[in-house]
């Protein structure tokens, strides 16, 4: 990207976000945003990724990309190998986004069927999937007697700090 459109990076923090991948690959260099309006440019994006992503995103990221395009110097042509080599690349980060998905549905879902899981998961903040990391690592959590030796083996140093007014 450094040398096709360099702006993209400052652009997106996220590379391996699904806009910023499909950002990527459709214009990964300035000269493909000739001629396209933002509109234009706003209405293939939201095609391309998923309708989750509300159009008003889209179209902020969008906006960013159309006028830093107007003030870029590649390094390279638009028809250059680096840019199919962007495109491939993207493909195999979505490739490994999904598999990243797929393992993670899986460890939920086995540990959904552990006793412990739906208490853990209620918890707010804790979330399925740091409850199934957490039960896989520590195993079954009533074994321990109290929070600090599960502290203790999960190697957290927490520090309380209670003011006394409760």
């Amino acid at each position: 990207m450094e040398i096709t459109f360099p702006e993209l990076n400052q652009i997106f923090k996220n590379a391996y976000a699904v806009l910023a991948l499909q950002m990527f690959r459709m214009y990964c260099h300035p000269d493909f945003l000739v001629g396209l309006t933002l509109k234009e440019m706003t209405n293939r994006v939201y095609q391309a990724v998923n309708k989750r992503i509300h159009k008003d995103v889209i179209q902020n990221y969008c906006a960013q990309v159309w006028l830093t395009a107007k003030n870029s110097y590649p390094a390279v042509p638009a028809d250059s190998l680096e840019v199919e080599i962007i495109s491939e690349y993207c493909d195999e980060i979505e490739n490994y986004n999904k598999e990243i998905a797929y393992i993670q549905n899986k460890l939920i879902k086995t540990a959904a069927s552990l006793d412990n899981f739906k208490f853990i998961s209620s918890i707010p903040g804790a979330g399925q999937l740091n409850s199934a990391l957490l039960l896989g690592f520590a195993g079954d959590i009533s074994r321990f007697d109290n929070y600090k030796q599960l502290n203790v083996f999960l190697g957290l140093d927490l520090n309380r700090y209670q003011s006394g007014k409760y």
